[in-house]
C-alpha cells in the first residue's frame, strides 16, 4: 500500500480538504485499499478542527470532515511514499528540515502536472476567507488530484 501525505500550514483548510477529496476519488475508483491518505501542517496546532468553511465546502462534496483534527508534521508522517505540499515554501521547509525526503516531496501542482517549475505552483491559503474562496480552492485541489491519481496509476 502506498502512503500519500498532503501538507499545508495549519492542516485545517487546504491539506485537510485535499485528504478528504483524494479519499473520495480513491473510493469512487475502487482504489481506497491501494493508497493510504493522510494530512498534516508544518505549523499545525495539534487537535484543531477543520475550519468551518472547509467543513461547509466539503459537505457540498458529500464529505464530512467535521471530525478532522489537525496534526503537526513529524518525521514519522514524512515516511510516506509521496508528500504533496500546497506551496513551494512548504516543500522547501520540508527539504531543509528533512533532507531524506528528497525525491518524495513535491508541490501538488508540480506533481500533478509532471513538470518542475517554480511559477504559479502555489495553492493560495483560504484561511479567513469566505465560502466562495474555500470553494474555489477546493475545486483547484480537486482538479489536480485527478492528475495525481493518474500519475500514481502509471507508476
Amino acid at each position: 500500500m502506498k502512503r500519500v501525505v498532503f501538507v499545508c500550514t495549519g492542516n485545517t483548510c487546504r491539506s485537510s480538504m485535499a485528504e478528504a477529496l483524494f479519499k473520495k476519488i480513491l473510493k469512487e475508483r475502487g482504489r481506497e485499499r491501494d493508497i493510504m491518505v493522510e494530512s498534516c501542517g508544518i505549523a499545525a496546532v495539534e487537535g484543531m478542527p477543520a475550519s468551518p468553511n472547509a467543513v461547509k465546502v466539503m459537505k457540498e462534496e458529500g464529505i464530512d470532515i467535521s471530525s478532522h483534527r489537525a496534526r503537526l508534521l513529524s518525521e514519522e508522517i514524512l515516511k510516506a511514499d509521496l508528500i504533496l505540499t500546497m506551496t513551494k515554501n512548504h516543500k522547501d521547509y520540508i527539504l531543509n528540515k528533512f533532507p531524506e525526503t528528497k525525491g518524495r516531496v513535491f508541490v501538488l501542482e508540480e506533481f500533478a502536472s509532471g513538470q518542475r517549475g517554480d511559477e504559479n505552483v502555489d495553492i493560495s491559503d483560504p484561511y479567513g476567507g469566505d465560502e466562495q474562496t474555500y470553494r474555489r480552492v477546493a475545486d483547484e485541489i480537486k482538479e489536480k488530484l485527478k492528475n495525481v491519481l493518474a500519475r500514481l496509476e502509471k507508476s
